[in-house]
């Protein structure tokens, strides 16, 4: 029995095929945080004395626009929420997709408009616009360069996005891309969706050699059981 691996629940080949959706559920609290404190920080700035303002007169109405930006996200994202439990994901997209190109248009620059922009782009894979999605995962790509958490995120989801799109070389260079940072949280799910991309491209060779990266380095993955069926599969 491997040490740990009882702890995590196995999931079968298509629950693990899964849309990129989780950075959207994530992002809904943080959102709501960060709105309040950039309240918090306008609040303190009005309170400045008259020189202090025209001193800082520039970091202050840029720290607004932060604050116009994330309340319009959070905003737009909560009526998101609200349509697609009454809804699919394309009717939701439709009813918001305007207030998310107005957001990215006006505050495009500032860090609310830029995860605007990544927002933007789950909410249009989910309403199968995988062509609108993968632009704007390739825009975002520059915005998230130095937070490797969501640039890798972002690089994984371009992955999808041309799975879904049928342009599989594509999908396994992004893939690739994903599995190249060794501490990564989805190095796993990109190794696995690697191996079958291989597979079928008729790469058998290459997409053993992916599995079984799984096998050695992630003896815990919650991909584990399916790697074996896999590789089981492909020595018949």
């Amino acid at each position: 029995m491997r040490g740990g691996s009882m702890a995590k629940k196995k999931k079968t080949r298509k629950e693990l095929l899964k849309e990129p959706d989780e950075f959207i559920t994530f992002t809904g609290k943080a959102i709501a945080f960060v709105t309040e404190y950039q309240k918090q920080i306008s609040y303190i700035l009005c309170a400045i004395v008259a020189f202090a303002l025209i001193f800082f007169g520039y970091r202050f109405f840029a720290q607004r626009a932060e604050t116009k930006a994330f309340t319009r996200l959070a905003q737009t994202q909560s009526k998101y929420d609200t349509l697609k439990k009454t809804s699919s994901g394309t009717a939701a997209y439709n009813q918001v997709s305007e207030a998310f190109q107005s957001i990215i248009k006006k505050y495009g620059g500032n860090a609310g408009g830029k995860l605007a922009r990544v927002i933007y782009a789950n909410i249009s894979f989910d309403a199968q616009k995988y062509e609108e999605a993968i632009v704007l995962y390739k825009q975002a790509l520059s915005d998230f360069k130095d937070d490797k958490f969501v640039y890798n995120l972002i690089i994984s989801n371009l992955g999808y996005a041309y799975q879904r799109v049928g342009d599989e070389q594509n999908a396994a260079a992004y893939f690739e891309k994903a599995t190249s940072s060794t501490n990564s949280p989805i190095r796993e799910e990109a190794l696995f969706n690697l191996g079958l991309i291989y597979e079928n491209l008729g790469k058998d060779e290459k997409g053993q050699q992916t599995f079984q990266e799984i096998l050695k380095n992630h003896p815990d993955s919650i991909y584990f059981d399916v790697v074996e069926e896999e590789l089981n599969k492909l020595k018949k």
